[in-house]
């Protein structure tokens, strides 16, 4: 059914390995990396060999992160219960119940039907809503059964070609598949420019065809081409009601008008191309407003230039090509029209606010509205009718890569799906405009796989989650490496994210260094962090760098100081802290690149109530001062290291390293070292021995209590370096995409050599009795591996894809379930049954000032705010003025917002049919029939006006009971008599009952 996310071994990792012809073996054994066998040693070395592989020592990477970016957007069930997202070479099979929106199953990507190359097209099957349609760029469509999470066919259109977009529809009585597919020219050598490669649009029926018996391997499934594209594919849609089939390629749209009529198998389509100023992006169909409707089907566009085009008068344009057609077949001399070669420019309307490229762009399901994104991380809402646009600006602060349009069902507003550059899903309600993601799940930087600097990485000692930066390289996020959870984000330096297109990029603050203090008491109170970036020449160059501690205020970690450039403008090279002692605060330590060395602890500042000084403090506080300054001989420092008790500081000078007191700054000792040393670390819990390696080659291990080297070995290859409480470990590449980790004791002993699949830039230890380790891959990814893992996926499970409940009736759906007493059971609603009221009114009702809660960019128009805030503001105003003056109210039938709402069962909605239309006229003509007839008002008598006290209520009838004495009692209904007065009628005034008489 589904998967665990682990990369299980390979059959060519569990059999021996064998030699191969000119092939040198990995390093299994004595054999080290690539020069070992000049390695030198000291006099008094010890091994010099790395530990030898023992059988089966090789681990399972489990994926915490992965770069699962992708512009295709989701997809949802017909019932919308689940929905479906592509990751990477697999989709994912998600729960639709907010807020969580479990991840249930995947469709195996190590499957051996599965892709083997990134998803590009993924849409439900048309007749069989249990079955998905994915396509990849491996040139193969697959269809598989989500609930089942088995492949059933694949369908392999051209030989080493790619498939970008896929679209499916019925023509000529028939279910055919439309894709857009590249690959090479036959005989044509690749060129950078793309010129050897040809895009087109092919068909294949849906239907499955028997492959023969002859078959071979490279078998494709029958397809016809339906036209050439000049350049490569952005989009591929066919108008709802599958009159056209529209693909946008370059600065030209293909219009393919498709046949109604059945026709033979290889039937023929016109083509007619629309060609724009501006090279085309996306792309959508409006769809139908109305059923069996005869409006003009039409599109849009988005380009680069962040442009959106409306495109109209499709039909008009295959009518004069149809009139040319006749023409050409009446002057038999004439030149028949090529229809491929036809070319048109037609009226079309622009809207424009995108700054950038317009990335995506969806019409809302009643076709009303246009919502589009791009690089400005802005939702943008067309309104067609009046031509205005709304605006739901900082959705996340990266690029929005997709939209997709939730349809709800009654009482349930529509939802808006974005999809970030991070991986990442935003949604926003339609009604209420609230932003909310989807599911809480690890973010990487997309710009990670591009750049070379620093790549921070930490565990947080008392959570022991892992700290990493988030989707912008300014923010941090903390993570639960089991579950691939977040448990909070946080952003160390607020920046502008977006620029305008004709300026000058923006270089983000990036986070570079991450420490934290020892636990105490269960909690690690300080953290500190270092945040910059490289300036450009126009600033002098050199670093600008930031060296902030934060505090742990018992729900996240706050700003305590922090200090502008506090080694000027040198890069600064390590960052850590102390161990504590018994009742003291920790040190922490920052060296740069120049060789200045800062010791810096915190101090008690007292402050009064009102925040001055005083004699008598009555608060305590604590920030943070530089206690000391030093260098060794002006050498420039590129590690630095606190022992583990904290008493030493261990310096990386190249080829000296020096040791240094904490307590006195005082040089203790300087190490001659063999390599040129770059990282530094101190092995075991006690910190006897300290690790001396290379940037990439060479290592040394010196005993501190006789402060000579045990080890040393200049031609091992040294890529990563981590201290253990056992001892310390280091990797180094020993092929493509596999690394080689060795673990050693304390004093140089070997113990095990671990080989990975996979390349990783920094490793990190998570706290555990054994190994469990984490690593970052040069891409950005995050693993885990070790003795302790576990699986962080969820089990697979069976899903069940059948409705919750049964279809309501027409006579619930018009006055509720409620009202039928006999279909009421005892069965419990359902936590997502709609509400009668809408997401706002439900905020507003007997709290109107709840309507502004939230960001004010998230708030819907006020037009929509009006009704709603009005209604309960006056009905409440004068039920206080009604109470006060002692008077009885009476509510009429109408609910209000006030008022229980009405529940209805909205797991299945059911179509209203003619046979239900016509029950209701006979109900309703027999309770006519059956009805009393009207009394007759009395002749000369005008109508009299209910005015309940002379009081006009809209929506309420308020009155006063009045009694009248025997004397002046009249029938009921019987009106005063008239006085009349000159020929007018005058009528008499009601005097007020006596105390007597009442």
């Amino acid at each position: 059914m589904g998967e665990l996310l682990t990369l299980a071994r390979t059959a060519s990792e569990r059999r021996p390995r064998r030699k191969a012809k000119n092939r040198e073996p990995l390093p299994d054994g004595a054999s080290v990396a690539e020069g070992s066998a000049g390695a030198s040693s000291t006099p008094k070395a010890g091994p010099s060999r790395l530990p030898k592989r023992a059988a089966g020592s090789s681990w399972d990477v489990i994926p915490i992160a992965r770069s699962e970016v992708t512009s295709v957007p989701p997809v949802w069930s017909r019932d919308g219960r689940f929905y479906f997202s592509a990751s990477s070479t697999g989709v994912e099979v998600h729960s639709s119940e907010a807020p969580n929106f479990a991840r249930l199953s995947t469709l195996s990507s190590t499957d051996p039907n599965g892709h083997r190359k990134p998803i590009t097209a993924l849409i439900l099957h048309p007749t069989n809503h249990l079955q998905l349609i994915t396509a990849s760029l491996d040139g193969t469509i697959k269809i598989w059964d989500w609930v089942e999470g088995r492949h059933i066919r694949t369908i392999r259109l051209v030989e080493d070609s790619e498939i970008h977009q896929i679209s499916v529809g019925q023509v000529a009585e028939k279910w055919w598949m439309f894709a857009t597919v590249t690959n090479a020219k036959h005989g044509k050598k690749p060129k950078e420019d793309g010129s050897h490669l040809q895009h087109r649009v092919l068909r294949v029926q849906l239907a499955p065809v028997t492959r023969p018996a002859s078959a071979t391997e490279n078998w494709c499934n029958p397809h016809t081409i339906v036209g050439k594209l000049r350049a490569e594919p952005k989009a591929l849609m066919m108008s709802p009601r599958g009159t056209y089939l529209v693909a946008l390629a370059g600065t030209k749209a293909y219009v393919y008008r498709l046949p109604k009529d059945p026709v033979e198998q290889n039937w023929r389509v016109n083509c007619v191309k629309f060609v724009s100023d501006q090279q085309f992006t996306c792309g959508a169909f409006a769809p139908d407003r109305k059923a069996g409707s005869k409006q003009e089907e039409w599109f849009a566009t988005g380009d680069r230039r962040g442009i959106i085009r409306l495109w109209h008068g499709l039909g008009q344009a295959f009518r004069q090509l149809d009139a040319a057609a006749v023409a050409a077949q009446q002057d038999e001399s004439a030149e028949k029209p090529m229809y491929s070669e036809t070319e048109k420019r037609l009226p079309t309307t622009s809207l424009h606010w995108h700054a950038h490229a317009v990335a995506a762009i969806a019409f809302t399901s009643g076709g009303a509205q246009i919502l589009s994104v791009g690089e400005e991380s802005v939702l943008v809402q067309w309104h067609l009718a009046s031509g205005k646009r709304e605006y739901i600006p900082r959705l996340g602060g990266r690029p929005l890569l997709s939209v997709a349009v939730r349809q709800g069902s009654r009482g349930v507003e529509d939802e808006y799906w974005m999809g970030l550059a991070d991986g990442s899903v935003v949604r926003v309600g339609a009604a209420t405009g609230q932003v909310s993601p989807v599911g809480q799940g690890v973010r990487l930087d997309p710009l990670r796989p591009t750049t070379s600097g620093p790549y921070p990485l930490a565990v947080h000692p008392s959570t022991k989650a892992l700290v990493v930066p988030s989707s912008h390289p300014s923010t941090l996020q903390f993570i639960d490496p089991i579950a691939s959870s977040v448990l909070f984000d946080l952003e160390v330096a607020p920046s502008n994210r977006v620029s305008k297109r004709d300026d000058k990029e923006l270089v983000p603050i990036a986070v570079e260094q991450v420490a934290f203090s020892p636990p105490r008491d269960g909690r690690s109170e300080w953290m500190a962090t270092v945040e910059g970036r490289t300036r450009d020449e126009d600033e002098g160059g050199g670093f600008v760098k930031t060296l902030k501690f934060w505090r742990w205020n018992g729900e996240r970690y706050i700003v305590n100081t922090q200090y502008p450039r506090p080694h000027g403008s040198e890069n600064i090279a390590s960052l850590s802290f102390s161990s504590l002692g018994p009742d003291q605060e920790p040190l922490a330590l920052t060296a740069c690149s120049s060789g200045t060395v800062k010791i810096w602890h915190p101090r008690q500042t007292k402050k009064s109530d009102n925040g001055k000084s005083s004699k008598k403090p009555s608060i305590t506080d604590l920030y943070w001062t530089a206690r000391s300054t030093f260098k060794y001989r002006s050498l420039g420092v590129s590690s630095a290291a606190f022992s583990p008790d904290g008493t030493l500081v261990a310096l990386a000078h190249g080829n000296v390293v020096s040791l240094w007191d904490t307590e006195s700054n005082v040089l203790v000792r300087a190490l001659e070292s063999a390599v040129v040393a770059k990282k530094t670390v101190f092995a075991g819990s006690e910190g006897r021995y300290l690790v001396a390696a290379g940037a990439t080659r060479g290592i040394t291990v010196w005993d501190l209590l006789s402060c000579e080297a045990v080890h040393t070995n200049v031609n091992q290859l040294v890529e990563v370096l981590l201290g253990l409480p056992t001892g310390y470990a280091f990797g180094y590449t020993t092929g493509k995409n596999v690394t080689a980790l060795a673990f050693f004791a304390p004093d140089s002993t070997p113990e095990q050599t671990i080989h990975l699949k996979f390349k990783f830039a920094a490793l990190a230890a998570l706290p555990s009795a054994n190994h469990h380790l984490v690593g970052i891959a040069a891409t950005g990814e995050i693993y885990r591996f070790g003795y302790q893992q576990t699986a962080a996926a969820p089990a697979a499970r069976a899903i069940s894809a059948a409705p919750a409940s049964r279809a309501t009736s027409i006579w619930q759906e018009m006055f509720g379930k409620d009202a039928f007493l006999d279909d009421l059971d005892d069965q419990p609603e359902p936590e997502q049954a709609a509400v009668a009221v809408s997401a706002l009114q439900r905020r507003a009702a007997g709290h109107p000032a709840q309507v502004y809660d939230g960001p004010s960019h998230t708030l819907p128009p006020v037009g929509m705010l009006f009704d709603a805030f009005m209604d309960e503001l006056l009905g409440s105003k004068l039920e206080e003025e009604a109470q006060a003056a002692g008077e009885a109210i009476e509510y009429d039938a109408a609910p209000t917002l006030g008022a229980a709402p009405l529940v209805f069962d909205s797991d299945s909605i059911r179509t209203v049919r003619d046979a239900d239309v016509a029950e209701l006229e006979v109900y309703f003509r027999d309770l006519l029939a059956s009805a009393p007839a009207k009394p007759k008002a009395a002749a000369g008598l005008g109508k009299a006006k209910a005015r309940p006290n002379g009081v006009a209520v809209a929506g309420r009838s308020v009155s006063t009971p009045v009694k009248t004495s025997s004397k002046t009692a009249k029938s009921p209904g019987t009106p005063d008599e008239p006085e009349v007065v000159d020929g007018k009628r005058k009528s008499k005034k009601r005097k007020a009952p006596r105390m007597s008489e009442v």
